[in-house]
Parts: C-alpha cells; sequence; structure tokens
C-alpha cells in the first residue's frame, strides 16, 4: 500500500498479527535490494493496528502495519511525476527481491555485507559510521582471512569491478586509501580531512554486491557447500586474472546479470514548476 502523508511517501507492508514480532525481519530484506538500485535509503517504522484476512476486508480494519518512509523536499508538479512511477519501482523491488533472496539466506557473508551497506547508505558515506560501514562490507565480501586484507581487498574488487567498465586502477588506489582511512577511524586514529571522492566507496560496494549476487546464482556455484563457497568463488576471481578466457567467461556471465538490476522507471525528474525550474533524483 501507498499513502502519502505530507511530503513523506509512505509504502505498507500488510503483516500477521499472529507474528507480529517477524514483520520487521521479513521487510528488512527488500531494503537491502533497495538500497541496491536506490542512493535513497529509505528507513523502517514501527506499526499498529489488527491485520485483515483477505483483499477483500481492506479498508475494513486498521491495519497492523510497518511503513517504510522517505522524505524529500520536492516540488508539487516533481511529486505529482515521481507518483506515477512509485509502484513500479516497488513492484521491480519485489521482483528483485523474489529472485535473489534465497541467494541472500544461503550466504551468510552476503547478508553482512547487505546489512553494512544498508547502514551506510542511512548513515551517509560522507559520515564516518556510514563510510566505516561500507568498508567492513567490502571487507565481508573481499576478505577470507586475516592477513593482507587491504591488499586482497584493493585486488580483487578492482579486478572485477574492471568487468563492470570501472576504471581498474583507479579503484584499486581508492580502494586501499579507503581501507587506511577505515583504519584510522577505526583505531582511534582522529578525524579526516574531507573527501570529496568518498561517494566512490558507496558505488564500488553497491556494484560489488550486485555482481556477487549474480555469480552466486549460478548452479554449479551453489552445488558447492556453503562453507567453501566464498573461498571458492574468490580463488574463481583470482584465477580469473590471470586467464584471459576465464575474464572474459566472467564478463560476459555478470554483463547478463546486471540486467535483472537496471531501473525500469526514470530515475530523475526535471520540469519547471511554479517555483522555477526542478531537477531530483527520486531513487
Amino acid at each position: 500500500m501507498l499513502d502519502k502523508k505530507g511530503d513523506i511517501l509512505h509504502a505498507y507492508l500488510l503483516g500477521n498479527d499472529k507474528s507480529a514480532f517477524e514483520n520487521e525481519g521479513k521487510i528488512i530484506p527488500y531494503l537491502w535490494v533497495s538500497s541496491l538500485v536506490s542512493s535513497n535509503a529509505p528507513d523502517l517504522e514501527g506499526g499498529g493496528g489488527v491485520s485483515i484476512e483477505s483483499k477483500e476486508e481492506l479498508g475494513t480494519e486498521p491495519l497492523y502495519s510497518i511503513s517504510v518512509s522517505t522524505s524529500l523536499s520536492l516540488p508539487e508538479e516533481a511529486v505529482r511525476d515521481i507518483e506515477k512511477h512509485a509502484h513500479k519501482f516497488l513492484r521491480f523491488i519485489g521482483k528483485l527481491h523474489d529472485k535473489y533472496i534465497s541467494i541472500i539466506s544461503e550466504n551468510e557473508f552476503i547478508e553482512i555485507a547487505l546489512d553494512y551497506f544498508y547502514e551506510a547508505e542511512r548513515k551517509f558515506v560522507y559520515s564516518n559510521e556510514g563510510f566505516i560501514s561500507a568498508v567492513i562490507s567490502m571487507e565481508a565480501l573481499f576478505n577470507e582471512a586475516p592477513t593482507d586484507i587491504k591488499y586482497k581487498l584493493s585486488h580483487r574488487a578492482a579486478f572485477l569491478l574492471s568487468l563492470c567498465e570501472i576504471d581498474p586502477v583507479e579503484a584499486f588506489e581508492k580502494l586501499k586509501d579507503f581501507y587506511n582511512k577505515r583504519s584510522t577511524l577505526v583505531h582511534g586514529g582522529g578525524s579526516l580531512s574531507h573527501d570529496p571522492d568518498r561517494y566512490l566507496v558507496s558505488k564500488y560496494t553497491r556494484k560489488s554486491i550486485i555482481v556477487f549476487l549474480i555469480l552466486l546464482k549460478n548452479e554449479e556455484r551453489r552445488r558447492i557447500g556453503k562453507k567453501d563457497r566464498k573461498a571458492s568463488l574468490l580463488k574463481e576471481i583470482d584465477c580469473a586474472m590471470l586467464d584471459e578466457n576465464k575474464r572474459k567467461s566472467l564478463k560476459k556471465e555478470i554483463n547478463k546479470g546486471l540486467r535483472d538490476f537496471k531501473l525500469p522507471v526514470p530515475r530523475a525528474f526535471e520540469g519547471e514548476g511554479k517555483n522555477g525550474n526542478y531537477r531530483v533524483t527520486a531513487w
């Protein structure tokens, strides 16, 4: 259900009051998925009321609900345009969730990476907390041992990102720098000077998680035991750096999977309103 109150658009999850304490756990993965395709991370709010037994009862009873909302100060004209596409965006998130939720639930390190990334997006990567969460998300993906973490993270991520048309040299250098800054913050080294490129840690992390989801959906990889699956995939990535045929095969697989994550609705809206021209990014 969608409901607008003032300048806040609420998306309601219709729940069951018999399992009220489980409702938040059910909706969190939808928020994780949303953060992978939207730069505006939604917040989860509590709800109340009583449940309904069927769609025919909709509107006849107060609903037990958990709402997800995002508040944006937008021109009225932009709001009207965005509302036309909001239900399509939510349907798209639902389809992504349904297609990849089994991959997420099967791989604990993916759940960890998604959880930290969602927190990073909520807290904003230009805050210290958000920045640290984004780097930890990358660690959850690319590290499998307590040594050489910075090098393995930077090298593997830069290679994988290069298969998505991202400059690997820039990514390698930036990720090393980000890891150093993360260590400074975590170990109490004081505040950091402003870095206008911090947004890149969000870009790199988002793309990396998406790529891992695509690769882990492969049935052959899913047949590998859960305990060995991550190590096996990282070894496959390491080998692809040295083998051109494996590199081409990975790139083809990734590019095909990226189609799933392409937004079917406009991301930005622009026009002329009563208070002048506007351009806003809705999600």
